[in-house]
């Protein structure tokens, strides 16, 4: 294995695999697969190992079939969840305060003053959830670098992707470059 130049004969599907040392540079190399026609769909990262695979290297995990995978989920979609998580809970509360406030014939301004108030402490719960989820995101990377580095695996369709592939990952710090047959 190791760093070697990925070849690939057959016509069963096959699959780039590479380890980068940080997050950056994975996302980076994503970004620029994606530039490079590649779908998301055919990206998927390294999900926490449990069980039998958790201390496994990162090396065999990188040809392991059974490890377990999940898709890529960039920061971009990150902010948005916590914006969602903050919005979310910001606006079920103000909109059920000012109805039951409008409901109970309180007037206008007692009405805002409940829907701010309701609001505002959804926001916080909202808030809070949306530290846990960004600390756990962080949290999950990082253990990922520590064990060794982080895994993306790249569906490939033609030699051409795969070429395109291997200078994209190496370029960004990839290391463990290879290729090999899907085994479903």
């Amino acid at each position: 294995m190791g760093d070697q130049e990925p070849t690939s004969g057959t016509a069963r599907p096959v699959e780039l695999v590479g380890i980068f040392p940080d997050y950056q540079s994975l996302q980076q190399a994503i970004d620029d697969l994606l530039l490079a026609g590649f779908a998301r769909c055919e990206l998927s990262l390294s999900a926490p190992q449990m069980g039998k695979q958790a201390g496994e290297p990162i090396v065999k995990l990188a040809d392991d079939p059974k490890a377990r995978r999940v898709d890529h989920f960039c920061s971009e979609a990150l902010g948005d969840a916590e914006g969602s998580l903050v919005g979310g809970f910001a606006l079920i509360p103000a909109l059920a305060g000012a109805w039951g406030a409008g409901a109970a014939g309180v007037g206008l301004a007692a009405t805002a003053g409940i829907a701010v108030a309701s609001g505002g402490t959804g926001a916080l719960v909202g808030l809070a959830l949306a530290y846990l989820l960004s600390r756990k995101w962080h949290a999950e990377h990082e253990r990922q670098v520590q064990d060794g580095g982080m895994l993306l695996w790249v569906g490939l369709r033609s030699p051409n992707q795969q070429t395109a592939a291997v200078q994209i990952l190496k370029r960004h710090g990839a290391h463990h470059v290879h290729s090999h047959d899907v085994k479903t």
